[in-house]
């Protein structure tokens, strides 16, 4: 079972929900975007909480900004499964003195502003945060996004090969860092769009709207 088919419907809702509220035209290597990952309890928004999230920012010319611009251990109030723990390596212990979500909220909020958010199955990542805002009754305005699985799907890299490291190779990438830790996970998927955006480039569609018109969501 791959990634995609244990988020569900979340992957498969229609691309970029919000639109950016800049011009169509404006080229990729000019847009504000971050990319974003976070480590869950598990893999349902509806029940299942942020244990971690970090974001990474893209600057001018699709240079991928070092240090990330948040990476943080989230409380979420609950037990953390083992199943997670052994996948991210995050467990009550290391989220002793952890700022709760909504103490979060400001922070991560700020981050996301005025930009287009980027991630691997990035709807997940989005689906999550809007419910952990409900639930710490701060506002939450969904930004718009850019999936690189879709993005990859689109430019004909097949669905059955969408998990970040296989794809980041397949582009001749070298992954930086380990998989399921939030810091690491945006940074390849960092690398992973900028990758993309060359491609797109290429085909005379490397603006926001060439590549929200571009993108599709993976279908399994």
């Amino acid at each position: 079972m791959s990634i995609a088919d244990l988020f569900g419907r979340y992957l498969r809702r229609p691309a970029a929900q919000a639109h950016w509220n800049g011009m169509a035209h404006t080229p990729l290597d000019r847009l504000p975007m971050v990319a974003i990952d976070c480590e869950t309890t598990g893999l349902n928004p509806r029940r299942d909480r942020i244990v971690s999230f970090a974001a990474i920012r893209i600057g001018e010319g699709l240079q991928v900004v070092e240090p990330p611009a948040l990476d943080l251990l989230i409380d979420p109030d609950v037990e953390v499964p083992a199943r997670a723990t052994a996948l991210h390596g995050i467990d009550r212990t290391r989220l002793a003195g952890a700022p709760s979500f909504g103490q979060a909220f400001a922070p991560i909020a700020a981050c996301l502003a005025d930009s287009v958010v980027i991630g691997h199955f990035v709807g997940f990542d989005l689906a999550i945060l809007g419910r952990e805002a409900a639930r710490a009754g701060k506002p939450w305005r969904e930004p718009p996004s850019f999936d690189t699985a879709g993005l990859a799907a689109s430019l004909g890299y097949l669905p059955e090969h969408d998990d970040l490291e296989i794809l980041l190779g397949r582009l001749g990438i070298e992954p930086r860092g380990r998989r399921h830790n939030a810091a690491d996970d945006a940074r390849m998927a960092a690398d992973l769009f900028v990758a993309l955006a060359h491609r797109l480039i290429g085909q005379g569609r490397g603006t926001y709207g060439g590549t929200a018109a571009a993108h599709r969501t993976p279908r399994h």
